[in-house]
């Protein structure tokens, strides 16, 4: 199968998802397994493969040489014997436990006997077989890359492009938490899912929370698309909705201070305060948050404000409240001791939150102060989160710990956010927006 992409990861996801093979991606609650039998000039050589399918969190299974290898770099391995002395490794493979094969073994006749029973019975069940250290190494970097069908471009091979496609960007944050903006008013982007995964990511792109589209829009002056690091859409977001609101002033696509964005749907309201012609600060009309058990929605047949939920064995005053996307706000005294990403995995683990997007673990300092720690299920732990910031405030309205008409600051690990709640309930967040810088990106 041919596998065309802007990076050998993503060309190679793409043609072994062509040639059948399930791509599957591990994670805590559907851990993936590998097995590994190489032949004894290839068993140094996979010390650093070992080691990246390792952080990806994979079980591993071996032969005996193999497996001793994987054992001396702390790495806990099952011996498996080989297919010459019984079958455990058919019945693993039966049972689920093994997604992908690495296998380099000998030349003689009985290891290639052995290769062709085992690369049979994979095929049947959609089990990838690999015969290159290389292309281990290469699919290590795939599954990291988190590629799937739906965030990798398809490619008319009978209309290639004959160089590669140069984009502008903007990168912009408030409080740190930070987006790439591409304006597309004339959709030249068609797989948006797919620049998510390439520039997002920390270490070997531009680095961001996640990347915008901006649009055109029939009810507003523009739309708003946002998708995560992983190329999932990311709905309602509302720093990236500010800074928004931010590009088309400065870049005088809006002439007014006052700007309607697209988002989901729904057409929101924001204003500007600039200085010198350049925006410093937003404050967006987010609409009023909802508490319905349905709507948030939450595993409850009332609703759920300030109620003891057990989360991983330990319990914890919660409040479910829906503003545009799903959060689980975690009511405590000591924010900073809490571990975020564990906690947040439990309250995925429990299923009381079928559609959480974003756990916020909250301390009310007073009634006109509050510090939020935000945890998203796609990025962990960030920086900041302009609906978090806004949960946080229309839980503690509802709780009567701080009141309405009243601007509440929300400190976040990247700065200040102000929200306020009016007579009707409508959510308003203010707060600086940011660029970091312009640039070109090629694709």
């Amino acid at each position: 199968m041919l596998g065309i992409g802007k990076t050998i990861e993503e060309a190679l996801f793409k043609g072994l998802v062509s040639a059948g093979f399930n791509m599957k991606h591990p994670t805590k609650q559907h851990p993936s397994g590998i097995y590994f039998t190489v032949n004894d000039q290839d068993k140094y050589e996979i010390v650093n493969i070992v080691k990246k399918f390792a952080d990806l969190g994979l079980t591993f299974y071996a032969t005996k040489g193999t497996a001793n290898v994987i054992r001396s770099l702390g790495i806990e391995c099952t011996e498996v014997a080989r297919l010459s002395s019984n079958d455990d490794i058919f019945r693993l493979m039966d049972e689920g436990k093994i997604d992908y094969v690495v296998y380099t073994g000998k030349t003689d006749m009985e290891s290639i006997t052995n290769y062709i029973s085992l690369h049979h019975h994979a095929i049947l069940l959609g089990i990838t077989v690999l015969t290159s250290l290389d292309t281990t190494n290469a699919l290590a970097d795939c599954i990291a890359g988190r590629y799937t069908q739906f965030n990798t471009e398809l490619v008319d091979i009978n209309h290639l492009r004959r160089e590669k496609l140069k984009l502008s960007f903007c990168k912009m944050h408030s409080c740190g938490n930070d987006y790439i903006f591409f304006n597309n008013f004339d959709d030249k982007i068609t797989c948006p899912e797919s620049l998510a995964i390439n520039f997002s990511d920390r270490h070997y792109g531009i680095g961001a929370d996640g990347i915008v589209m901006i649009e055109k829009s029939d009810i507003a002056d523009c739309k708003m698309r946002v998708f995560n690091r992983d190329g999932s859409e990311g709905g309602m977001a509302a720093n990236p909705l500010r800074c928004v609101a931010k590009y088309v002033f400065d870049k005088r696509i809006v002439n007014s201070e006052n700007i309607s964005v697209e988002v989901c749907g729904e057409a929101k309201k924001l204003k500007v305060v600039s200085f010198n012609g350049v925006a410093s600060s937003v404050s967006a009309e987010l609409g009023k948050a909802v508490f319905e058990p349905e709507l948030v929605p939450v595993k409850s047949d009332k609703e759920v404000v300030c109620e003891a939920f057990s989360f991983g064995g330990k319990k914890y005053d919660v409040t479910a409240v829906n503003v545009g996307n799903s959060h689980c706000v975690v009511f405590c005294d000591k924010v900073d001791d809490v571990d975020m990403d564990a906690l947040g995995q439990a309250v995925i683990a429990s299923g009381a939150f079928p559609e959480l997007a974003y756990l916020d673990c909250v301390r009310i300092v007073n009634d006109l102060t509050l510090k939020v720690r935000v945890w998203n299920k796609v990025n962990g732990e960030t920086m900041a989160c302009g609906t978090s910031a806004a949960a946080a405030v229309a839980s503690a309205v509802k709780m009567g710990k701080c009141a309405r008409g009243n601007v509440i600051t929300v400190k976040l690990r990247g700065g200040d956010l102000f929200v306020k709640t009016d007579a009707e309930g409508v959510l308003t967040l203010d707060g600086s927006v940011k660029q970091s810088y312009e640039g070109v990106i090629e694709i």
